[in-house]
């Protein structure tokens, strides 16, 4: 079962395969972030285009580019263990518009749906999950070519290619 997405105003699904060509400009995985491999973890910026990574959505999958921007965006800090069982395996900083996938409680109580690709910054609960205000991050995306679910530090996160096109909507 393919996951449904937050924050699309029409509440439209984009088909599997199509890219947008303008992902929102503040989403993306900070340095640092260890990404599953059929093999092991690896830190984002170690990727590189043609390594494999593992996918909720199409198993092991080949990295087809990669970007990496530096900017001032909302940081959302995700503690350790917050949205399941070592989901995030330890306290992450996000991007408030990464999509991360979700498959508790929130999913059914903000979408009705028992799996859900939230936002970060519709996450936040101030306990838990905290705004950290805006940050200089450096950001790395991974394009697999189509829409996947990437295992980033135990979290379950959009690629790039699955990315929000406009910042600020967010699941309410």
């Amino acid at each position: 079962m393919e996951p449904k997405m937050a924050g699309r105003v029409d509440g439209s699904y984009r088909p599997a395969g199509q890219r947008l060509q303008a992902i929102s400009p503040f989403a993306g995985l900070i340095t640092g972030t260890k990404i599953r491999t059929p093999d092991t973890e690896m830190a984002v910026q170690d990727l590189k285009a043609g390594d494999d990574v593992m996918t909720r959505n199409g198993g092991a999958v080949s990295v087809l580019q990669l970007e990496t921007v530096d900017l001032v965006t909302q940081a959302i800090q995700i503690s350790a263990g917050s949205l399941g069982a070592l989901q995030p395996d330890h306290d992450v900083l996000l991007p408030a518009d990464q999509m991360v996938l979700i498959r508790d409680w929130r999913a059914n109580s903000l979408l009705g749906q028992p799996q859900a690709m939230i936002a970060a910054l519709a996450l936040v609960d101030d306990e838990f999950i905290q705004d950290h205000g805006e940050q200089l991050l450096t950001l790395h995306r991974i394009y697999c070519g189509a829409p996947r679910v990437l295992y980033a530090n135990g979290l379950e996160v959009a690629s790039a290619d699955d990315a929000v096109s406009n910042r600020g909507q967010h699941a309410a």
